[in-house]
């Protein structure tokens, strides 16, 4: 099969199995999961998906119970809505990028926290000029 068409089917599933994981299945130990990626065998005979949630990492194996007890739906909703010849078996994988992502911003936070802001000085004046100093007055010559 030509790489090309290889990601437009994985373009595809990655979609249609997005839109039922949110709108069609209402298994409450799947909600939270967002699909990563599609990857699709050559043969288009088995497609591995990729998905992630930041949910706690205990109940990473109730939703991968959840997800596998949905495969044959999932399965039988692509053959309806995605026009493959041969429509393939589905795995579904977790991907623990995301949360991994959240956990590095997280770290970075801790090491590098963002600036503060310096408070206003009530008088109006900018903290790091002098008081006899005024932008709009440039006659203001003390050698007079």
């Amino acid at each position: 099969m030509i790489p090309r068409r290889l990601e437009r089917v994985e373009s595809v599933l990655r979609k249609e199995i997005a839109d039922l994981l949110l709108m069609k299945i209402k298994d409450p130990r799947i909600r939270d999961v967002h699909v990563v990626s599609v990857k699709v065998s050559p043969d288009l005979s088995t497609a591995k998906i990729l998905y992630s949630t930041l949910r706690p990492t205990e109940e990473i194996e109730t939703i991968q119970k959840g997800l596998d007890s949905a495969k044959n739906f999932v399965r039988s909703e692509i053959r309806k809505h995605v026009q493959l010849k041969k429509i393939p078996e589905v795995f579904f994988v977790y991907d623990p990028s995301i949360r991994e992502g959240d956990r590095m911003l997280s770290l970075l936070k801790t090491l590098n926290p963002p600036p503060e802001d310096p408070s206003p000085d009530p008088t109006g004046n900018d903290p790091g000029s002098d008081p006899g100093d005024d932008p709009g007055d440039e006659d203001n010559d003390s050698s007079d």
